[in-house]
């Protein structure tokens, strides 16, 4: 189906719609009846009552463009190796903040032999 073709059956049920709630509006019956009547759901009646309700969308309020920028996820840090001089090495993650590294490294002093 062409664009053209499909924006005409929209303006063509928009049309229907348009002129089916003028004639609820100037009619005296319930919105149950009237739909019986004219054959259609109420859950229809109701979201084009609504959907013509709003006002269009005009030049003078167009919609608002938010610009977002999508960054690939930073690269894992590297490791942080330690040498100590009794031959022993640690690591540690290399986002492990320096306090948790000194921590580790005195406890380490501490141990007895």
């Amino acid at each position: 189906m062409s664009a053209s073709s499909a924006r005409s059956r929209a303006d063509a049920a928009t049309q229907r719609w348009v002129e089916r709630l003028e004639r609820f509006s100037a009619g005296n019956t319930t919105v149950v009846a009237f739909c019986a009547a004219e054959g259609v759901s109420e859950s229809n009646f109701y979201l084009w009552r609504r959907r013509l309700a709003q006002p269009p969308a005009t030049a003078s309020n167009p919609p608002t463009v938010v610009h977002i920028r999508v960054a690939p996820p930073p690269a894992p840090a590297t490791p942080i190796e330690i040498a100590l001089p009794s031959g022993t090495v640690r690591r540690f993650p290399g986002d492990a903040r320096p306090e948790f590294i000194v921590a580790i490294l005195r406890g380490l002093e501490e141990r007895p032999c």
